[in-house]
């Protein structure tokens, strides 16, 4: 079974190939955003590189957010317009448990936004949070804080954290893209015309 992977969650964008347990090739891009302009383009050169053709794979498991609006959609468009034009399966996952799949634990991944906001998942729940949001009143546990990237947020939040926990910044460099895979396929697939971006973050024009 080949599983095609996409995340356009963040600023690089990230496109993997596997073939039941195995992965096969990972690409990625650092596009700052701009995801629209390589995502088409980075799964034709996987497939390529496997020799295979998008016909021939089984589903596709694309991240689906939090996190910025244009870079979640377009990965959710790509993704959900291949499965249904081409009748494959459509499986998502939340990026912030994908993260947290990274590490093991009492696990808080966190992905930022700005200096004082950023995206969290706590006890299996996703927010969009600021650094003095009661959210963090945790106290007594050994806590793995995991993110891609150190940022004031996280560096903030490492430090709130720690007055009252044991901490452990955990910086990962990629994601476990077979164990992440793994858990989206056991969780079942969806309708592709049911699958909306999530950004948790309200927009501009909702405020």
């Amino acid at each position: 079974m080949k599983t095609l992977f996409i995340d356009s969650t963040r600023k690089s964008l990230s496109v993997a190939l596997a073939s039941d347990s195995k992965l096969l090739f990972v690409s990625n891009v650092n596009s700052y955003s701009k995801h629209s302009n390589f995502l088409m383009n980075e799964i034709k050169n996987i497939l390529e590189k496997a020799n295979i053709t998008i016909y021939e794979i089984d589903n596709i498991v694309v991240l689906n957010g939090p996190g910025s609006f244009t870079g979640i959609r377009v990965g959710v468009t790509t993704s959900k317009t291949i499965c249904w034009t081409l009748s494959k399966k459509l499986y998502q996952m939340n990026n912030l448990k994908a993260l947290e799949l990274c590490s093991e634990g009492y696990v808080i991944p966190v992905i930022a936004d700005n200096k004082t906001n950023g995206y969290v998942r706590v006890d299996g729940k996703d927010y969009y949070a600021n650094i003095n949001d009661e959210l963090f009143n945790i106290a007594g546990k050994n806590i793995n804080l995991v993110c891609m990237e150190e940022s004031d947020f996280t560096n903030a939040l490492l430090s709130k954290l720690s007055e009252k926990n044991e901490v452990n910044m955990q910086v990962v460099e990629d994601y476990d893209y077979i164990k992440i895979i793994n858990a989206a396929l056991s969780d079942g697939d969806i309708n592709p015309h049911l699958a909306d971006a999530v950004y948790i973050k309200r927009i501009d024009a909702e405020k």
